[in-house]
């Protein structure tokens, strides 16, 4: 307990006043922990998009895009993002207070298990933001024309943010579906069913929900620690604490082998694994061998690990023959650093982070300080480019810790377990470490696989549909390296196409053809065609689509009412700022109504234990596609969609529209309409607040 006091202490030190502190990496990252079907990947200040791998880190600039069928799950220490297929996402902020994304287009999942203080999520669309500061889960739906924003609060409570100031809080169990960024037209319905996306998700939230021994040995903010139950085991050392080891491994195994080497920025050249399990083991703690085979040893539990690109050393020097550029052909050769032993980084960093990324992956025995003055000696070499003497590596000498490869290999990003060289003994105990790791340029191949001739054409460069933001984006770092090695990396072109609320709009976005915003995006197509998403085997899509018939919207001045004065079944229809406005000058008679509490039902004990059970209600109309304002007046009133889910069937009268009177004083909740309300049209929740 004294020794992880300690450590957290050595952890919040400032850094000092020359450090240059600004330019150092962000000491968190988001990790691609699944992937099926097309995801492709635009590395922060690319024009060319590649392949996104698995265990691929992600930060602030980078962008996935999902093609049909294709899924993705981003897993960032407290909180997971999840992908559907045709969606376009993007990182605008990625550091330890704030995660910033940006959905042009598609559908994500926002599930939140914890924040530390200071810490938020933030969702920007092409239409409204949502600003999540507390644990829950959302989905957020983008509709084909980019118009309109659906947002599902399945637990939690968030705030959607817009134009001029306007923001409303959204509540657990129910749907708000903005159509403009000023907030003043929302429709707000309960949610009454789910799609195969959403029971996705919920299988993959059941992982995050167990509790295993890793829960017990490794800090919370730890980046891809919840595979570790799974595929290995932990046994306790008396030199080193617990040990994981991991399991199904030949007897040849050894760490940094089985993946490639990429470039990301800004730390340069990072380990991407293969394995399901390879993610925290290569970016946190250390490893060692240990009675005749290979365990990791994290870091200490009580403090917030920081994110290294790959914990190892680089060998080099002319009794390795170690090529300094592509078409050398000389190899290129490391081996992972042991417990206590000091990362030097091949990036710029400040003397703050230095500590930092060492303190916190270095297990304490005993003495405390003894680490911290180690990595005190360490940094004065460090800082002059020179090499610690004298220096020994416990690994260097382990079984099959050392690997190496030609150096073109390595720059191309190709699997280091199919193009190892063997390496002469006698040489690498020549060779020297490198201080400042490899002088070795990337290639085009090095920031992501290169994309098959086959795949669908995405757009260069990025997205061209704007979003708005509650926060203005920081400044990606550019994914090439500098021209002059140890000097901080200028930063990637800022997003030209973020909006922050409040700021002058960048041109008539509203007015903008959806074929001219999005040029790669796909035509509306027929609902339940396979090339709409209607796959064979799979529930019908919950995406958002604009209403048919009698659910269609009917814009009467600057309030919104249905189509063909019928009610949409479970839908309040919220009035104006301007009309709240003008309740809160009118007399407060009599009481506010009773809190009505939504309850999610529970599944019946013989069906598969999702979030929800019934598939979503959806109308039978092709995904995404805009209708126009006016339409011809259907037969009979509001006809509800064919199969699937059918809830209880009601009877709808004339809807009565009253003011929405508010409480006087500046508690921010919204009035509700006095008398008497229609049993099938209930008033607002008192938790469904806007300013």
């Amino acid at each position: 307990m004294i020794c992880a006091t300690g450590l957290a202490q050595a952890q919040t030190q400032a850094p000092p006043a020359d450090s240059g502190a600004a330019g150092d990496p962000p000491s968190r990252v988001a990790r691609l922990s699944y992937r099926t079907g097309d995801v492709g990947l635009l590395p922060a200040g690319e024009k060319n998009w590649g392949d996104a791998s698995l265990n691929r880190p992600l930060t602030t600039g980078d962008r996935l895009s999902t093609g049909e069928g294709a899924r993705a799950e981003l897993e960032l220490g407290g909180g997971t993002v999840r992908i559907a297929d045709d969606s376009d996402f993007g990182f605008l902020t990625l550091n330890a207070q704030l995660t910033q994304v940006e959905l042009t287009q598609g559908t994500l999942n926002l599930a939140v298990r914890n924040l530390d203080e200071g810490q938020s999520y933030e969702v920007d669309t092409p239409t409204v933001a949502l600003v999540v500061t507390e644990p829950g889960t959302y989905r957020v739906d983008i509709s084909e024309d980019g118009k309109s924003t659906r947002i599902t609060d399945f637990n939690g409570r968030a705030t959607v943010y817009g134009e001029g100031g306007a923001q409303r809080l959204v509540a657990s169990g129910r749907t708000y579906e903005f159509a403009d960024s000023s907030l003043n037209e929302v429709m707000i319905s309960d949610i009454s069913g789910s799609d195969d996306f959403d029971a996705w998700c919920s299988s993959r939230d059941q992982r995050y929900q167990q509790q295993g021994a890793s829960d017990q040995y490794v800090s919370d903010d730890m980046v891809g620690t919840q595979d570790l139950d799974q595929y290995g085991s932990w046994q306790p050392d008396s030199d080193y604490g617990q040990v994981w080891y991991p399991a199904s491994v030949g007897v040849d195994w050894a760490p940094y082998r089985t993946g490639h080497w990429a470039y990301v920025g800004p730390w340069g050249w990072t380990w991407v694994d293969d394995a399901p399990w390879g993610f925290a083991p290569y970016h946190y703690g250390r490893w060692a061998f240990i009675r005749g085979r290979w365990g990791w040893v994290p870091g200490p539990v009580a403090v917030r690990p920081v994110y290294a690109p790959a914990l190892v050393a680089f060998v080099g020097g002319p009794g390795l023959n170690v090529s300094i550029g592509i078409g050398g052909g000389g190899p290129v050769g490391w081996f992972p650093l042991g417990p206590g032993e000091v990362y030097n980084p091949w990036y710029h960093v400040s003397r703050g982070y230095y500590t930092n990324v060492n303190v916190t992956n270095i297990y304490v025995r005993n003495d405390r300080n003894v680490v911290i003055n180690n990595i005190n000696n360490h940094y004065n070499y460090f800082a002059s480019g020179r090499p610690m003497p004298d220096q020994r590596f416990m690994n260097r000498e382990a079984p099959r810790a050392f690997t190496a490869m030609q150096a073109q290999d390595f720059a191309a990003a190709r699997s280091v377990q199919r193009n190892m060289v063997a390496a002469d003994p006698q040489h690498f105990a020549a060779a020297p470490v490198m201080a400042r790791g490899l002088g070795l340029q990337p290639s085009q191949a090095s920031f992501a696989p290169p994309r098959t001739a086959s795949a669908r054409s995405l757009p260069a460069g990025g997205f061209q549909r704007e979003v708005v933001a509650r926060n203005a984006p920081v400044a990606a770092f550019a994914a090439r390296p500098n021209p002059t090695p140890g000097t901080p990396r200028g930063p990637a072109p800022s997003p030209t196409q973020v909006r922050v609320l409040g700021s002058t709009p960048s041109g008539n976005r509203a007015a903008m053809p959806a074929a001219a915003a999005a040029p790669a995006m796909r035509a509306p197509m027929s609902q339940g065609s396979p090339a709409a998403g209607g796959r064979p085997d799979e529930l019908p899509s919950a995406r958002f689509a604009r209403p048919q018939g009698g659910e269609e919207r009917a814009y009467q001045g600057n309030r919104q009412q249905p189509a063909n004065n019928q009610p949409r079944p479970g839908v309040s229809y919220i009035p104006s700022a301007e009309e709240d406005r003008a309740a809160r000058m009118q007399p407060q008679p009599g009481t506010l109504p009773a809190e009505q509490h939504f309850e999610r039902a529970q599944p019946a004990p013989q069906e598969n234990a999702q979030r929800f059970n019934q598939p979503r209600q959806e109308p039978q109309a092709p995904r995404y596609e805009a209708q126009p304002q006016q339409r011809n007046q259907p037969q009979g009133g509001y006809q509800g969609p064919q199969g699937g889910y059918q809830g209880p069937q009601r009877s709808y009268e004339q809807p009565h529209v009253e003011q929405a009177p508010h409480p006087q004083g500046n508690n921010g909740q919204q009035g509700r309409p006095q008398g008497n309300h229609d049993e099938h049209h209930p008033p607002p929740r008192k938790d469904d607040q806007h300013n």
